[in-house]
């Protein structure tokens, strides 16, 4: 397989995974969004931050773009790392865990990302990156972590939903 086919493999993951994430949490109220299996763990609009997080932290860096340009933007970009990575809180509050903020966070996110995963340049794959868990890796190696990162969140947003104790509308 060439590096276009390679590339166009991962974008097509990506984009499936993306697919599977939207009934993952597109039906969930705000209460939803906020509740938590017990202390200590990631609510979903937690997670569905960190997702976007994800994706606005590799793209903003592959298009040299400031990850931190607004406030919105900074919160994004600690939303991969703050209460995942980092024994920080999470950036975004109870008040901002709504349906709408998170789906305009995702779609942002998304825009920003599919262009760059669609159609890497040659400098994109090869720069040098400092991921957020902190290892030294080049682009390629950062657009395979991101391929699977929605993937992996999504599993795990089904399985909080099957509690018994999940909210119910």
């Amino acid at each position: 397989m060439g590096l276009c086919e390679d590339m166009r493999a991962l974008f097509d993951v990506w984009q499936f995974t993306r697919e599977r994430l939207k009934p993952s949490h597109e039906d969930l109220s705000q209460e939803q969004l906020q509740w938590r299996p017990h202390p200590g763990t990631h609510s979903l609009g937690e997670i569905l931050y960190h997702i976007a997080g994800a994706e606005h932290y590799w793209a903003s860096r592959f298009s040299g773009r400031d990850p931190r340009a607004s406030e919105w933007e900074d919160k994004l970009d600690r939303a991969v790392t703050d209460g995942f990575l980092k024994e920080a809180p999470a950036p975004f509050g109870p008040d901002e865990m709504t349906p709408e903020l998170i789906t305009r966070a995702l779609e942002f996110t998304a825009s920003e990302i599919a262009p760059i995963l669609e159609s890497p340049t040659s400098e994109q794959l090869e720069m040098p990156i400092i991921s957020p868990i902190g290892d030294h890796i080049n682009g390629y190696q950062g657009m395979l972590r991101l391929v699977q990162h929605a993937s992996y969140h999504t599993g795990q947003i089904w399985i909080i939903r099957t509690q018994p104790a999940f909210p119910t509308i």
